[in-house]
């Protein structure tokens, strides 16, 4: 059951809400589709940050006859601010948020939104290392989609849910830096980026993701980045095979096969039973493999895995018996 949030908001052009600030007792805030009958369409700046600039203004939701102000907030919860900040869940009428809306919200780890939101101000996400879960879910007919907006702005590793009204996948986008090197007598400043990221960010067609060009970046991938991370992109585009061409679909099957023991232990210290159970109907485990998952799972505490893939393995691997004659 998720927690209420009360939220500080003003109405703009006597049609629309701006939510100025919230506050609540959990970590998590979830932005209503609508106060008073008005759609809620932005978020305004440092809204979630606890370095605001000026103490912002608004009626608080549920207590419309308050007086306005932030201040109201000492007879309620605590602002939901800054490092309280944990998930942000926004409805499909949020499509803007003001100049560094997230200003410093270092614990903030997961996005709920839709793809109507896009219009991002400055600095919005600035200090937001940790925010690493994107659920997005792509609206039809959207001519601005903000995925690539939201992840120009992140460059750590991000994981998302792709949803649409067709389905669904799992994109990894993997971290990516930037250093600028100096070379003096020559006056000139060269830029060197490091990480398989950077080349992920450029898989869109305007603002429009292209699987095609995605898919063909897991070469990159596996050279640059860590290999559990490898198991994690071709696991989520196989087992949610949106628009995932036939070459792909081999290509990211060909890895899996030869990495079982990394795909398996990826899966165990996910605690993902039910996609441990994937990857073994998916890929062709012998006895060996078997033995060095039950050992990954042994050491990462897994009981509940551990007991499937004994069982698993006495099943398939089911002893022959002796036979004697006389």
């Amino acid at each position: 059951m998720q927690e209420y949030t009360e939220c500080l908001y003003e109405i703009i052009n006597g049609k629309e809400i701006r939510i100025n600030a919230c506050r609540g007792y959990g970590d998590t805030a979830v932005i209503p589709e609508e106060i008073g009958g008005l759609p809620v369409t932005e978020l305004g700046a440092y809204v979630f940050s606890s370095s605001r600039r000026k103490t912002p203004e608004g009626i608080w939701s549920g207590e419309e006859q308050s007086s306005g102000a932030l201040g109201a907030a000492e007879d309620g919860p605590p602002l939901l601010e800054g490092e309280r900040l944990k998930a942000l869940i926004l409805p499909p009428t949020v499509r803007k948020a003001g100049v560094y809306a997230f200003y410093n919200c270092g614990n903030w780890e997961s996005l709920t939104c839709h793809s109507s939101f896009h219009d991002i101000g400055a600095g919005a996400f600035t200090g937001c290392k940790k925010l690493t879960r994107l659920d997005i879910f792509m609206e039809e007919g959207q001519t601005r989609p903000g995925l690539k907006d939201i992840l120009s702005e992140l460059h750590q590793e991000v994981h998302v849910r792709y949803r649409t009204k067709n389905g669904e996948t799992r994109l990894v986008f993997p971290e990516y830096y930037e250093d600028a090197v100096e070379n003096t007598p020559a006056r000139i400043v060269s830029v060197k980026v490091y990480g398989s990221g950077h080349f992920y960010r450029y898989c869109f067609d305007g603002r429009q993701l292209q699987f095609k060009d995605y898919d063909a970046q897991f070469e990159n991938l596996v050279i640059m980045d860590r290999p559990e991370l490898a198991v994690e992109a071709a696991a989520g585009r196989l087992r949610w095979p949106l628009n995932l061409s036939e070459e792909a679909r081999t290509r990211y099957l060909e890895y899996l096969n030869s990495h079982r023991a990394d795909s398996a232990r990826w899966f165990l210290k996910e605690r993902d039973g039910a996609g441990l159970k994937w990857l073994l109907d998916t890929v062709d485990f012998d006895e060996g493999d078997l033995a060095e998952a039950i050992q990954a799972a042994g050491e990462l505490q897994a009981a509940e895995e551990l007991s499937f893939l004994m069982n698993y393995r006495h099943e398939k691997f089911r002893p022959k018996r002796r036979k004697f004659e006389l």
